[in-house]
């Protein structure tokens, strides 16, 4: 059994589907990593936007969103677009109208964060799909709790944390007819792992003081067929995940995880496998 498994890579999403941000250490929070998916982009009627859409309207599509780049630095969250002036918001927030916002089938609190964020978000969003659009912030008081298990989380779809391996994009990698990008699949840890999909098997993990806690294997929506930088949708990699990684709940690659504990993780540390499980396995295809 594999037991010598340190972080490869880590990423933030600081708002959610927009371009991620690779990091060498990260902080972690009530919520997760800090700031990820910290902000949202709504429409006019409090609905989230994402590079996906659904059809019982719980979410409206806008595949340029993942164009729009992000930056944190000392002080700011800098977003990037083509065509656009970068828009620079204070990163702890604006102090605007607390407002209630959709995420999927929660209801939950936010804070707008003002008509200049909404200005640009509109000019830039509206090129692809026209209409109104704001951006709004999770506020530290607000509790929205995971799908599964004891977890904490802000703006993501059900869990704080997306687990991959280095090994199990390696595997998907040399089944397809052309390499993908890790950013595809928008993990927050990315496990240094000589065994294909081991992730499948972790039930509690420890990084420093972080304790992580596996939940469910990831099912994976439309959003690893867009290529994040062109917006280009395509087949790949889902066609070929079926052929092998099919289960009763959909086409699944990565493990979702809670956490317990605040700490700094890094590239580099040491992952310590506490526990291991089956429980979340089904059949799947050779």
């Amino acid at each position: 059994m594999t037991s010598d498994l340190r972080v490869a890579a880590l990423y933030c999403y600081p708002v959610k589907s927009c371009a991620g941000i690779s990091l060498s250490r990260a902080d972690v929070g009530p919520m997760g990593i800090r700031y990820d998916r910290q902000w949202l982009v709504v429409d006019e009627h409090g609905v989230f936007v994402a590079q996906r859409g659904d059809t019982g309207g719980r979410a409206l599509g806008i595949r340029s969103l993942g164009q729009v780049e992000t930056a944190i630095g000392a002080e700011a969250l800098t977003l990037r677009a083509t065509g656009m002036d970068p828009l620079v918001l204070p990163l702890g927030g604006r102090d605007g109208e607390r407002v209630t916002v959709g995420i999927w089938s929660s209801r939950v609190g936010a804070v707008d964060q003002g008509a200049e964020a909404a200005d640009w978000l509109s000019a830039y969003l509206s090129r692809e799909r026209p209409g109104r659009y704001r951006l709004v912030r999770m506020p530290e008081d607000e509790v929205r709790s995971a799908n599964r298990g004891q977890g904490r989380l802000a703006f993501a779809d059900g869990y704080p944390f997306l687990v991959i391996s280095t090994a199990s994009l390696a595997d998907l990698n040399r089944r397809m007819p052309a390499p993908l990008p890790v950013n595809r699949f928008r993990p927050s840890i990315v496990l240094d792992a000589d065994e294909p999909y081991v992730e499948d098997r972790l039930g509690r993990i420890r990084i420093g003081r972080v304790e992580l806690q596996g939940t469910t294997r990831c099912v994976r929506c439309p959003i690893p067929t867009f290529d994040q930088r062109s917006g280009a949708r395509g087949k790949e990699p889902l066609r070929t995940l079926a052929t092998y990684r099919r289960t009763a709940r959909g086409v699944v690659f990565g493990r979702n995880f809670n956490h317990a504990g605040t700490g700094r993780i890094a590239i580099g540390d040491p992952v310590e496998a506490v526990s291991w499980e089956a429980s979340d396995r089904e059949p799947m295809p050779a």
